[in-house]
């Protein structure tokens, strides 16, 4: 992947599928955490196995992906707090990125919409899922966590699929 930026960065995502966290760890060049809904957790098989993976389960989640931010690590995050939430946009990736001044990678995941079997199709014989990185935000060049929100909307939904 070019022109990555230095750590730390928080990755940020459109998410609709179960496919988008192994995605972006697949193309990701670095070691890199997720913010996981705590629910994933309950199942300690399946708990471990995320855990396994740097998933960092809610609550508690965001404490320490403040704590492995400063500490020089990459965390990926969902802005819309689940999957297929669009155009709902939580606050918090865009108010870390604020008071660490850490910059905000933006990724728009293509073709992952649908139900399955659709979906299903599309990941095992269409092979057409893939991302795109759409932009970098630095939080320095907004004036708030609001105007991050409305960019990273735009971003996400404005970009045209590539060919």
């Amino acid at each position: 992947m070019e022109d990555v930026p230095p750590p730390p960065v928080i990755i940020a995502a459109n998410h609709s599928s179960y496919m988008d966290p192994p995605l972006i760890m697949a193309l990701w060049p670095r070691e890199l955490y997720f913010v996981a809904h705590g629910g994933l957790f309950v199942n300690p098989l399946f708990g471990a196995f995320l855990r396994f993976f740097h998933a960092l389960p809610l609550p508690g989640a965001y404490r320490r992906a403040y704590t492995l931010l400063r500490e020089g690590c990459d965390v990926a995050i969902f802005p819309e707090g689940g999957r297929n939430k669009l155009p709902e946009v939580k606050p918090g990736t865009f108010r870390m990125s604020r008071r660490l001044g850490v910059p905000v990678v933006v990724f728009r995941i293509h073709n992952n919409d649908g139900k399955p079997p659709l979906k299903w199709i599309r990941w095992f014989f269409m092979r057409d899922l893939y991302m795109e990185r759409v932009g970098i935000m630095r939080p320095e060049d907004f004036g708030s966590e609001e105007e991050m929100m409305e960019e990273f909307l735009r971003l996400i939904t404005d970009r045209a699929p590539a060919p």
